[in-house]
């Protein structure tokens, strides 16, 4: 056992020299055998053994026991021991989690709240043979790609799983032939979780197929993982090279094989998406309208004409900004465009003309304003005859023509005044109030800035 545990753990590096390894122990007997195993390395590896143990709070008078029982053993050896501990039920509830995912977030956080604390360089966890099996069951009745069927990583940050290679019925032979004590979890003999139903009634069929169950399942899992690997590290050299922030170039990514561009969509993501999500943000790329967008969890996608952009739920904008209403010597930050204006009286001379092109800054013979000048957001109907050009167009087509995308249209700065439009930002400016050498003009500028 202890030899197995070592060839494992040294084949995907996971022990350290020196240093703390935090050991997250139940009181059951995956856990009671992982410690013991670590606890035995240590000796001759050198590292130290920390004993982490998170009370849910489920089981009444029983948590209570399993928790004396760890600390009690752990003061016997001589091993440090950390109690953690969290209302499960009650933060199910809050948080819209199912009580499997509610206790693994609580217990999880402990642990890494705690290694910190502590300075552990590795968080050790006694997944074995079986879970990982049961594991790689689950993911294929929930519609797993290759890394749902890579079963549960080795190694993910500090956290290991040095018995991933040990099936359940080793570890239970070790604890009987040492002597050594463990608790049972009467839930783990009722089907009221998933996992309890696959490991009650479906492995038993499966290995009635294939006594070498877990052997077969480690082939798959090695298979798996190889592809996953060379797949994600195509996804990576595409974003590298091809993609600027959270944007793609949607041809770009409908010309990737499906295996590569869902990977892309995952990762520009940030987290597990299912199927018919990366499926639906394909069909946003291949959309013939160039301004539309999808929700995603906690994301919404937007098409900008030959691109697709990720944007966090939480840091998307409102529509448009406060209308403005500038004179001589003010300035105002409107945040959602990301631009400061400012505002001042000037006499116009010839070395302004070609400042006046800018479209950044602007120009506007005082007398021919009409009422007070305003910077405001775009409205339904708005029109603008460009300078130079004879024709009138509504706004919303120029910024068509200018492929200006459809969820940045509000922010666009646009000043005019009581007759209409006189100047759109970044865009251009009317035939109106065109100040010649000499007339006293209002210069209104635009200045990009950093929001954070």
């Amino acid at each position: 056992m202890i030899d197995k545990v070592l060839e494992y753990s040294d084949y995907h590096n996971m022990l350290p020299d020196s240093g703390i390894v935090l050991v997250c122990v139940s009181g059951g007997a995956d856990s009671m055998c992982l410690l013991e195993v670590m606890r035995h390395i240590s000796y001759e590896r050198g590292f130290s053994v920390a004993v982490a143990h998170f009370n849910h709070k489920l089981r009444g008078a029983e948590s209570d026991r399993d928790m004396n029982f760890v600390s009690e053993y752990c003061n016997q050896c001589g091993v440090s021991f950390y109690l953690g501990e969290g209302d499960v039920a009650a933060y199910a509830k809050n948080n819209g989690l199912s009580i499997e995912e509610a206790a693994r977030d609580l217990r999880y956080d402990f642990f890494y709240d705690l290694a910190e604390n502590i300075g552990a360089q590795r968080i050790a966890t006694a997944h074995n043979a079986d879970d990982n099996t049961e594991t790689i069951i689950i993911n294929l009745t929930r519609g797993a790609g290759a890394n749902g069927l890579s079963g549960i990583p080795p190694v993910r940050e500090q956290v290991i799983r040095p018995m991933l290679g040990v099936p359940r019925d080793e570890i239970i032979e070790f604890l009987s032939e040492r002597g050594i004590s463990f608790v049972e979890d009467s839930t783990n003999a009722i089907d009221i979780y998933t996992r309890n139903k696959v490991r009650h009634h479906v492995i038993p069929i499966l290995k009635e197929l294939n006594p070498r169950l877990n052997e077969a399942a480690a082939t798959t899992v090695e298979l798996m993982r190889a592809d996953e690997e060379m797949l994600s590290d195509l996804a990576d050299l595409f974003i590298s090279d091809l993609c600027i922030g959270l944007m793609a170039n949607t041809e770009d990514l409908l010309n990737l094989p499906f295996s590569v561009s869902s990977r892309v969509i995952r990762k520009l993501y940030g987290g597990n998406l299912s199927f018919r999500h990366v499926k639906s943000v394909l069909e946003l790329c291949g959309n013939s309208n160039p301004s539309s967008k999808i929700s995603l969890p906690k994301m919404i996608v937007y098409k900008d004409y030959d691109r697709i952009v990720f944007e966090p739920q939480q840091e998307a904008r409102l529509e448009g900004f406060a209308q403005l209403f500038p004179s001589d010597g003010d300035s105002a930050i409107i945040l959602s465009a990301g631009l400061k204006m400012s505002c001042k009286s000037v006499v116009f001379s010839e070395e302004m003309v070609n400042f006046n092109k800018t479209f950044t800054t602007f120009l506007f013979k005082s007398i021919d304003i009409y009422g007070k000048i305003t910077v405001r957001p775009r409205r339904e109907g708005d029109k603008l005859r460009l300078i130079g050009q004879d024709v009138t167009k509504t706004l919303k087509k120029l910024f068509i023509e200018r492929r200006i995308p459809a969820r940045k249209r509000s922010f666009v700065p646009v000043i005019a005044d009581s007759k209409g439009v006189l100047a759109v930002y970044g865009l251009g400016r009317s035939e109106r109030a065109v100040p010649v050498s000499g007339d006293m003009a209002l210069q209104i500028d635009f200045e990009e800035i950093n929001p954070n």
